[in-house]
């Protein structure tokens, strides 16, 4: 009492609650009495609690734990999240068989798993590990009632099936020993050269002869196939040594194609199963791709003999480029010494230059020196004579009288010629041409009309001589001195703005 609904499937779990599946509408868990004649409490579970759609949820006892089956593959409840959730280490294992829409004991922690019409003896024998044979009841596929399927254990080896039109009659002991048959090697058919144009390589893949094959031909195709002729379902299994890493998944595929395979030794390896059961033996094919051409030993050989040649020509190469490097540096070497060299020799010959410049202006300055004492001896002796020209008027004889004309004449003559006289001149002209080198020539050369005396009076005024000591050396007035000077700025023609004894000086 308590729930009405139509039910297909119905399942206890550990705490005694039943499960209930709806063909249309979900699951339903029933809470019952202690007698179990009424329901006390219905728990309701839809998508909203984790189930992949409320069709086609079927119940069943695996192991002791209840599942829920779906087009999406199995579910578990748990109770703390009020959820349902994959089982996904069943799905994972079941493989194509995790959509199962029904399963059947079998006994023996063995179970019948069918997914709309196709069927598997599932064994969960081995903790940790599920074996699922499917191949050796693919004559069973589309021939059961779907979602009406039964199979009924007889013995404990004997099954029986229902079908579409009869029964079938399952004995496990006699599978078991057709199983534990030997599988004959696998064969190696044929393998193929693929790289532009099908050709066949070798048609005896098994035999012991070597295998080679050129380096440009290196896309090959490996046929292979297990002669067993009774109705099962075979898979095989290849592992490439020097290619793969490990063997390849089970497949039915009876070829393989190896593409760019470069050098070297490769052992082709094979193993066939039957009915995911029984394994054959590894079959092994050896076989070289060659090196290509430039890998030669010829090749290396040439490669080592041009190794050798560019290593002595590189050798040689090298040293003369050393040498011609240890030549420039050398030569910069020398370069740096010379210009050192000359560098000093210039600080030396500025040196001596410079002692030079200064030996001649110690001497100049000494010309110089001994110049002006000599004009001024020349001024003072003038001067002198000239004071001596003026006392000789003033003499008279032992009577009182002056001195006679004639006397005073011929004293006056004395003095005169002493007070013109050349040779001092000459001297001084000498010295003045050894303080004031060429000095006359370029003033005699600029100015070719100037006479003797305007040279005198360009000397005098060059060594900078006041107007009372030139009129002394020339014998003439104060204003005799200005009037020369005069006619010579004239005849030097001297800008007015300019002093005449500057512009003698800086000639």
């Amino acid at each position: 009492m308590g729930f009405g609904e139509p039910s297909r499937f119905i399942e206890q779990d550990h705490k005694g609650d039943i499960w209930v599946a709806h063909a249309y509408k979900g699951l339903y868990k029933l809470t019952l009495n202690s007698d179990y004649t009424k329901v006390n409490s219905t728990k309701y579970f839809d998508e909203r609690n984790g189930l992949p759609g409320n069709y086609n949820i079927n119940i069943f006892n695996l192991e002791n734990r209840i599942v829920f089956s779906s087009d999406r593959g199995f579910y578990t409840y748990d109770e703390l999240s009020n959820k349902f959730t994959p089982y996904d280490v069943l799905n994972k294992s079941l493989g194509s068989f995790a959509t199962s829409n029904k399963i059947i004991s079998a006994g023996n922690r063995k179970y019948w798993f069918i997914d709309h019409g196709k069927t598997s003896l599932v064994s969960f024998s081995e903790p940790g590990k599920i074996e699922i044979d499917s191949n050796q009841f693919s004559l069973l596929d589309g021939r059961m009632v779907q979602y009406y399927e039964n199979i009924s254990q007889i013995s404990n080896a004997i099954y029986l099936i229902s079908v579409d039109d009869g029964f079938v009659i399952y004995n496990s002991t006699l599978n078991q020993s057709i199983q534990k048959r030997k599988l004959p090697a696998v064969l190696i058919r044929r393998i193929e050269d693929i790289t532009d144009k099908y050709f066949t390589i070798s048609e005896t893949g098994n035999s012991s002869s070597e295998t080679e094959i050129p380096n440009s031909r290196n896309n090959i195709r490996i046929s292979f196939a297990l002669p067993y002729y009774r109705q099962a379902k075979i898979k095989f299994q290849y592992y490439l040594e020097g290619y793969s890493k490990d063997w390849s998944d089970w497949s039915i595929a009876t070829q393989k194609d190896f593409t760019n395979l470069s050098s070297g030794t490769y052992t082709f390896k094979v193993r066939a199963k039957l009915d995911d059961t029984s394994v054959s033996d590894t079959t092994s094919f050896e076989f070289t791709i060659l090196r290509p051409w430039y890998l030669s030993n010829l090749a290396i050989l040439i490669y080592l003999v041009l190794v050798i040649i560019i290593v002595i020509f590189g050798k040689r190469a090298y040293e003369t480029k050393l040498k011609r490097d240890s030549q420039k540096i050398s030569d910069k070497l020398k370069a740096e010494q010379d210009e050192i060299l000359r560098q000093e020799a210039e600080v030396n010959e500025k040196q001596i230059i410079k002692l030079q410049t200064e030996k001649l202006q110690a001497e100049l300055a000494s010309k110089n020196r001994e110049l002006a004492n000599s004009a001024m001896t020349l001024v003072y002796k003038n001067e002198l004579l000239q004071k001596l020209s003026g006392e000789i008027t003033k003499l008279k004889d032992e009577s009182g009288k002056k001195l006679s004309e004639d006397q005073t004449r011929k004293i006056q003559k004395v003095i005169n010629d002493g007070m013109n006289d050349e040779r001092d001149w000459n001297l001084f002209e000498n010295s003045f041409n050894e303080a004031h080198e060429s000095f006359f020539k370029k003033l005699k050369a600029q100015h070719p009309d100037l006479v003797p005396n305007d040279l005198k009076l360009c000397a005098y005024l060059r060594m900078n001589m006041s107007s009372k000591e030139m009129s002394s050396l020339l014998n003439i007035s104060l204003r005799g001195v200005e009037i020369r000077r005069y006619r010579l700025r004239k005849k030097l023609e001297v800008p007015h703005d300019k002093n005449l004894t500057e512009f003698l000086m800086e000639l």
